[in-house]
């Protein structure tokens, strides 16, 4: 029976059915020498592909001066593990923003950590929080910084450091390991070890007062009238009013007895 199709070439045909031959001696032996061929790389095989992803840090800012936060947030979001999830200019807003799961750092500038903010900070810190404190260049008094670091802060540097160092202490606080700058570290060493001089706020709040304003605030502490100031700086009551107003004022005290107290504070001996 022929199985070529009507006006097939019969040579295609015979092509077609017959079967294929065996290897030659020579193409077994050239196998043998070289194995057999490689085989194609596979597409899913990387270089450290056995190392498990960085898990996702959530960063809040907290930051009143928008182009400073745009930077902040430019800097830790060209990182593929760091998002930044809240912004506000009000740390008391980071509570209610700070729930979830993961890794969660708060970024605050130092300016907005005042008193009434220390709970917060505790508060942020026993949920297991990282705080990156940024300090301004005139950063706040040494006794400010115990404050914060006493909350559970670990983490504190100037507030124009480099982006990789900021970076670098994000991470460090998201597993729960300090990032302190060196100068903080040395600052915290000469006051735990007694070696801080006793300069306080109270005595630079002095020498930002003018020469009469300080004339007056000594007489004050030295318990005169206003009467008896004009007349022992030959001013009129009017002008030693407006001398003690400015200078309460500067000094953030309401009363007389206030000032009397501060002013003899800052001139009594070191200990």
């Amino acid at each position: 029976m022929n199985l070529a199709e009507p006006g097939a070439d019969p040579g295609h045909a015979d092509a077609r059915l017959r079967p294929a031959e065996p290897p030659s001696a020579r193409a077994l032996l050239h196998d043998v020498a070289l194995g057999p061929a490689p085989a194609p790389p596979r597409s899913d095989l990387r270089p450290c592909a056995h190392r498990p992803p960085r898990p996702l840090v959530r960063v809040l800012l907290c930051e009143d001066q928008e182009v400073f936060r745009l930077g902040l947030r430019t800097v830790f979001e060209a990182q593929p593990d760091i998002a930044v999830v809240a912004e506000t200019a009000d740390l008391a807003e980071v509570l209610a923003a700070a729930d979830g799961p993961g890794s969660r750092v708060v970024v605050v500038r130092q300016s907005l950590v005042g008193s009434a903010a220390l709970p917060v900070l505790r508060e942020l810190c026993q949920r297991g929080i990282g705080v990156l404190v940024l300090a301004e260049a005139n950063g706040g008094s040494r006794t400010s910084l115990m404050d914060v670091l006493q909350c559970g802060v670990r983490g504190f540097l100037p507030r124009r450091a480099a982006a990789q160092r900021l970076v670098e202490a994000v991470r460090a606080l998201a597993r729960q390991e300090p990032a302190l700058d060196a100068a903080v570290t040395s600052q915290l060493v000469r006051q735990l070890t007694g070696e801080v001089p006793r300069p306080t706020a109270v005595a630079r709040a002095l020498d930002r007062l003018t020469e009469r304003q300080r004339e007056v605030a000594e007489l004050v502490a030295q318990g005169l009238s206003n009467e008896e100031i004009a007349g022992r700086l030959f001013l009129s009551s009017a002008t030693v009013k407006s001398h003690l107003t400015a200078v309460m004022r500067r000094l953030d005290v309401r009363t007389r007895t206030q000032l009397a107290i501060l002013v003899n504070r800052d001139h009594a001996p070191a200990a």
